[in-house]
């Protein structure tokens, strides 16, 4: 019998990453939730059959409405219903990869009895280079590495977007030590960093430069910052962008990202 419950010490928290990493890239949002510092906001799950780890999932509740981390290998899904629908969360935002990294074509959501809402389709990219071109910066606005001390400010300037810009920040980024912002008279006009890391992949996110400053660089050289800052720690940069933003895609192309998959964003109504 396939069941899920709370992981209950490090050992099932290992096994639950073992389990994982059979589809790395497939697998990186619950990665994510997971590994440090995102952990620190995440409820992490073991699923069981009988008494062995046979995977995971989970909640994460850095934002709102929570996301859910769901394993690409529907074994499981079904004890994954059933828990969030004992849970007081009424409703979750799920991404899921819909493409070549899940290889089974399934959605969790379609066998389960919740109201579902499509919200939209990122493309997923992965650096297919590490022969990064680096641009001469020295005519653009200061560029830095964010410290914590920077949370505040970046949390306002993310926020001053509203529905223009379709990330989301949480001071707990910054612990990754790979976050930069571009400034002009003291005020961030563009930033960039990562969503999250795991032992392999790095995801980049938050990407955003104001529209006045925009066509001189300044979106490429933090993307470029942030991706060699990746690939220094020997891992692959990942990125998820809307499938709509040509712009974006085209900068990332031209930087060495590829597309590797597809990834489907729904609201899911438990209650």
């Amino acid at each position: 019998m396939i069941t899920t419950s709370p992981a209950r010490d490090n050992e099932e928290l290992r096994m639950v990453m073992i389990n994982l990493f059979s589809n790395i890239f497939g697998n990186q949002l619950v990665i994510g939730d997971i590994h440090a510092p995102m952990n620190k906001v995440s409820d992490i799950f073991a699923i069981k059959e009988g008494n062995q780890v046979i995977g995971g999932w989970s909640i994460f509740r850095a934002f709102s409405p929570p996301s859910l981390g769901i394993p690409v290998d529907p074994t499981g899904w079904e004890a994954i219903a059933g828990m969030l629908s004992m849970l007081p969360d009424a409703e979750y935002i799920l991404p899921f990869p819909v493409e070549s990294e899940n290889d089974h074509g399934k959605r969790p959501w379609d066998e389960w009895d919740f109201r579902t809402e499509y919200l939209y389709t990122d493309i997923a990219m992965r650096i297919s280079t590490k022969d990064i071109e680096v641009r001469d910066i020295s005519e653009l606005p200061p560029i830095r590495a964010a410290i914590p001390d920077d949370a505040d400010a970046l949390e306002s300037y993310y926020k001053s977007i509203g529905d223009t810009f379709q990330g989301v920040f949480h001071p707990l980024q910054l612990e990754s030590d790979n976050y930069v912002i571009c400034e002009s008279d003291g005020s961030i006009i563009g930033a960039a960093g990562t969503h999250f890391e795991t032992p392999y992949t790095v995801q980049l996110g938050n990407i955003h430069v104001q529209e006045e400053y925009r066509g001189k660089g300044i979106g490429r050289a933090l993307t470029t910052a942030v991706t060699l800052g990746a690939i220094k720690t020997k891992r692959v940069p990942t990125l998820f962008v809307n499938q709509e933003n040509r712009t974006a895609i085209e900068l990332y192309e031209s930087i060495g990202f590829e597309r590797y998959n597809s990834y489907e964003f729904h609201r899911i109504r438990v209650k």
